[in-house]
């Protein structure tokens, strides 16, 4: 012992040292593998680095002769040292040894997870070259382009198709390298830039795919727009000028079968040149909105300038449309006119017919009837003659004048002026027919204006002459239905003076046998209530006589009564001739009680 006691202080050196430096190593290692298990994301090269410190530190892992070494030693320097340092010294290794002991399984499982990202490092080496090659098409399909003209555009699609092609020839690789990425994604302690690049892989395949099909499908829409533009601007000139052409064909005919069956032909052609100009001017415009996805600014103005030069040309559909609209109002009103003139004439015949039954039935017919028929045919007739002035109104602005008129205008002028001709020939023959009776109508109208006078009076007269009288119960009442009563009568012979009248104004017509008739029926009407008037004249008349009678003889009376009583009244006091005056007024009052009932 007393080697290692004379050399303690040399031997504790050599001691601590490796103490420190078993120490050292297991902190180095602790910081490799926080530096593996990191989140930061490395480079391959960056992590083989840090993979390759990790494999250094960890090549004699157990440390088993170092930890033996330091126990056997420790063992000797403290044999003979105070309990209290032995205790410290044996409680420093056993922590040292313990960690170590606790380091061990974290080394072995860092292990396996620096294998593990070394293989996802691997990975996303061998993703970098084809997510470049997808960055490369991604880009080539995104990027701004503007061909000016098609052959530009037969360059892009070329290219475009190449890549395509290109894709397609890297379409089991990549779907490999996605299978290797989702295989190795299965791992529980996969790191979580693995996702990311599968990801990326995986979309950025679909999206490039994606994206380098669009703009194939773009290039080949603006190509068809370039070919359509061109072809549809050639081929719209040409239906343009045949607009133009077929309008001069757009004439009027005279003849309404053949200008109904034109217009049916004009209005297919305009249906043909509208849609097919408009068609291709539609088509015109869908190509200039796909070219302008892509074409340079100044070629687009170039094209807008076209357009809008195009768009001015469209006019002949206008024009076209607007003149079959006038040819069909034409061919409407010569068809109104036609039917016009066709109405009237069938009417002509009628008018015509009614006229000679007019003359062949004058002595049948009762002058009144012969006024009325007569005049209503004037009416027909003038109504017609405003007819024919709206048809030559309308001749002189459907049918062509002058001296070469078409023959098919030239059929309706005549037969305008033939109806013109015959109607005016007919009103005057029905005029000189009317004006034969125009003293009847005259006479005609004295006749019902007495008549309509007349007849409501005699309605109220007959009523009054069935109700009766009235009795009066004393002179005054009496005086006034006499007044009534003569007022009545007089009514009578003054209403006698209407009908008279009116008669006299029958009489004068030419026939008057129906009138006569009337005028009869309303006298023996007229005759009865002037008979009952006559009667109550009579009756009142002597009614009031008696009455008055009566009432002169009471006053008569009473006055020779006053009278007797004075002295001079004594004398003359007659008895007989008191009951000679009462006998009288007794009479005279039964009289009037007679006349009363008798009312």
């Amino acid at each position: 012992m007393t080697f290692w006691q004379e050399n303690y202080t040399f031997i504790k050196d050599v001691y601590d040292m490796r103490h420190q430096k078993m120490a050292e190593w297991m902190e180095n290692v602790e910081k490799a593998i926080a530096r593996i298990m990191a989140d930061k994301v490395y480079t391959s090269a960056e992590f083989k680095r840090e993979r390759d410190n990790f494999h250094a530190l960890c090549k004699d892992l157990e440390r088993a002769e170092v930890k033996k070494w330091l126990a056997q030693i420790l063992e000797i320097l403290m044999a003979e040292r105070a309990k209290d340092q032995r205790k410290n010294e044996f409680e420093q290794l056993d922590a040292l040894i313990k960690k170590h002991e606790e380091l061990i399984p974290t080394v072995m499982k860092t292990q396996v997870m620096v294998d593990l990202y070394w293989r996802c490092y691997a990975y996303g080496d061998e993703l970098k070259p084809h997510i470049e090659f997808l960055d490369g098409i991604m880009l080539s399909s995104t990027r701004e382009i503007a061909p000016s003209c098609v052959e530009n555009v037969d360059e892009l699609i070329e290219r475009q198709e190449k890549s395509l092609v290109q894709l397609e020839t890297k379409r089991a690789v990549v779907r490999d390298l996605i299978e290797k990425g989702r295989k190795i994604l299965e791992n529980p302690d996969k790191p979580k830039f693995l996702e990311g690049h599968v990801k990326r892989i995986e979309e950025g395949w679909d999206d490039t795919k994606n994206k380098a099909q669009d703009r194939l499908k773009l290039l080949q829409e603006t190509k068809e727009a370039w070919v359509g533009y061109a072809e549809n601007n050639d081929t719209i000139a040409v239906e343009i000028d045949k607009g133009a052409e077929e309008i001069k064909k757009v004439k009027k005919r005279f003849n309404l079968q053949a200008a109904f069956e034109d217009l049916a032909k004009r209005q297919e052609i305009l249906k043909q040149t509208r849609d097919s100009i408009m068609g291709l001017y539609n088509g015109i415009k869908h190509n200039v909105d796909v070219m302008s996805i892509t074409i340079p600014d100044d070629k687009k103005k170039l094209i807008d300038k076209e357009v809008k030069a195009l768009t001015e040309k469209l006019v002949v559909v206008s024009q076209f449309e607007e003149k079959v609209g006038k040819i069909d109002e034409f061919c409407t009103a010569l068809k109104n006119f036609d039917t016009s003139l066709k109405s009237i004439d069938e009417w002509m015949m009628g008018a015509t017919k009614e006229l000679e039954d007019i003359k062949l039935s004058s002595d049948k017919m009762a002058p009144e009837d012969r006024v009325a028929r007569t005049m209503d045919l004037q009416e027909d007739i003038a109504a017609k003659i405003e007819v024919i002035k709206q048809n030559a109104e309308q001749e002189l602005a459907l049918l062509p004048q002058g001296d070469k008129v078409p023959a098919d205008a030239q059929e309706f002028k005549d037969e305008l002026n033939r109806i013109t001709k015959y109607v005016t020939d007919l009103q005057e023959k029905t005029k000189q027919e009317c004006d034969k009776y125009s003293e009847d109508v005259k006479f005609w109208a004295e006749y019902r204006t007495g008549i309509k006078e007349f007849t409501p009076w005699l309605v109220q007269a007959e009523t009054a002459s069935q109700e009766g009288l009235s009795k009066p119960s004393n002179l005054p009442e009496a005086s006034a239905l006499a007044e009534k009563v003569h007022g009545f009568d007089k009514s009578c012979l003054d209403h006698l003076k209407v009908l008279e009248a009116a008669d006299s104004a029958a009489k004068k017509m030419t026939t008057h046998k129906e009138a006569d008739a009337e005028v009869a029926a309303l006298k023996d009407r007229y005759t009865k209530v002037k008979s009952v008037a006559d009667e109550w004249v009579k009756k009142v008349d002597t009614l009031v006589k008696e009455w008055q009678l009566l009432d002169n003889t009471v006053t008569e009376l009473n006055a020779w009564v006053a009278k007797d009583k004075t002295s001079e009244g004594e004398n003359q006091f007659s008895l007989e001739k008191m009951e000679s005056t009462l006998g009288e007024l007794k009479n005279i009052f039964k009289e009037k009680e007679k006349l009363v009932d008798n009312l």
